[in-house]
């Protein structure tokens, strides 16, 4: 997960004292908005449970800061915040949940109220979940699948996923929501009916499909996901591997279907929009795709020169996640990977909007490869090496939203309103 916090606001309380609101964004997309004061307040809070686990909060100024001083704090508390939300037993605490949930909720002004959360299906089937608007995603998830007579002991290989499609009727994924976001927050701020909350598989191994093959609900959801990838052309099947499978898919033949996709090319690889790059000349395409320990880009250069790089995960030495801007635009999300070509580095750069999900992938593809003890030592060494950073632009984002797309909301409670 990538926190950055790229804007800042110099308000005034009601006291007319001076003071600086953060805003903290997740994965490009807006967290909240908060004060150092609260931060340093939630962080004495959690020192009680956590002591020294908590990495080091960023001291006090008891004089008047200067800018730098200013720059200095916000680069503090965006690392601050980035270790804490990157220990599993720190964000997955009740304390931390709480704290996080709280803070979405006031900046948003948003009241705990029941609410109905559409959650899609890879075949474009829908659950509604009742909810309450102040759900985690963990919870809503949990609920998504129980309703799907998913067992919940096989909940940790789905997540919930924002995703896109746009006016020509293609596909994409923009964004896996993290287990202590508010969905209903984060698709409400988004406030465009283009996009939605989809349930899919969170693996990048293609042969952990196996560990699924018992259950008809998982059955029922990993072939909804496969069909899905076919039709968009994610997957790469050979002619005779296409005619095989249309056949069993008219049969309704789930477990043969998944069973032969193991051996098509490209199953279960995320693929990302077409992107920029500077691989070949400054307007190079690429297209990305991500799965079965592989990196796979497509280049292709405006006088239709092509080149293929296909990257082992074990090739790719570390990578920058630069964001720049928090407007979705892709000449300021810049995405630098660094890779063993033989013995020499070499670097891509890809201009694109989906950089954070790319990052998850690698990661994810990293945590899943086997241990052993050249796997550890290379981890060790590429803990290390991975960097994010981020380079600030000045520009305000408005909260307020005037509709709650995809969502059907109860008010009428607003006496119980956690805020």
């Amino acid at each position: 997960m990538h926190i950055s916090i790229p804007l800042t606001e110099d308000l005034v309380d009601n006291l007319g004292g001076h003071y600086v609101r953060y805003s903290v964004y997740l994965e490009g997309f807006i967290l909240f908005k908060v004060r150092y004061k609260a931060l340093h307040y939630w962080d004495a809070q959690m020192r009680h449970v956590f002591g020294k686990r908590l990495p080091t909060f960023p001291p006090k100024y008891y004089l008047v800061m200067t800018k730098s001083m200013l720059v200095e704090r916000r680069i503090m508390l965006e690392k601050y915040l980035q270790e804490v939300v990157s220990d599993p037993v720190i964000s997955s605490s009740e304390i931390f949940i709480t704290c996080f949930k709280k803070l979405q909720l006031e900046t948003f002004k948003m009241p705990s109220v029941k609410a109905i959360l559409k959650i899609y299906l890879p075949d474009g089937r829908q659950v509604d979940v009742d909810s309450k608007t102040s759900d985690t995603a963990e919870r809503v998830l949990q609920a998504a699948l129980y309703k799907l007579n998913v067992s919940r002991e096989l909940t940790e290989y789905f997540s919930l996923f924002i995703t896109h499609t746009d006016t020509n009727g293609v596909f994409s994924v923009v964004k896996w929501v993290a287990p202590f976001e508010i969905p209903f927050l984060t698709i409400w701020n988004i406030n465009n009916d283009s996009y939605q909350i989809d349930i899919r598989k969170c693996y990048m191994t293609p042969s952990t499909d196996a560990m699924l093959m018992g259950c008809t609900a998982t059955i029922d959801l990993l072939y909804a996901q496969a069909v899905q990838e076919l039709k968009m052309n994610w997957s790469k099947p050979t002619k005779q591997q296409m005619t095989a499978l249309m056949e069993l898919i008219k049969m309704d033949n789930k477990v043969k279907v998944l069973e032969l996709m193991q051996e098509v090319e490209h199953y279960s690889y995320q693929k990302l929009d077409p992107g920029v790059t500077d691989y070949l000349d400054d307007n190079t395409k690429v297209t990305v795709s991500v799965g079965n320990n592989e990196l796979f880009c497509s280049f292709k250069t405006s006088d239709n020169k092509t080149e293929i790089v296909r990257l082992h995960i074990g090739e790719v030495a570390c990578w920058h996640v630069m964001f720049y801007h928090p407007e979705k635009t892709i000449d300021q999300q810049e995405f630098k990977l660094r890779y063993v070509d033989g013995d020499v580095l070499k670097w891509i750069t890809i201009w694109t909007n989906q950089l954070f999900l790319l990052s998850t992938w690698l990661k994810k593809m990293q945590r899943e490869q086997p241990v052993t003890k050249e796997n550890l030592e290379i981890q060790e060494n590429r803990s290390s090496n991975n960097i994010y950073t981020r380079k600030q632009t000045k520009i305000d984002v408005p909260c307020k939203k005037e509709s709650f797309p995809n969502i059907k909301c109860d008010l009428s409670n607003l006496s119980d309103c956690d805020l």
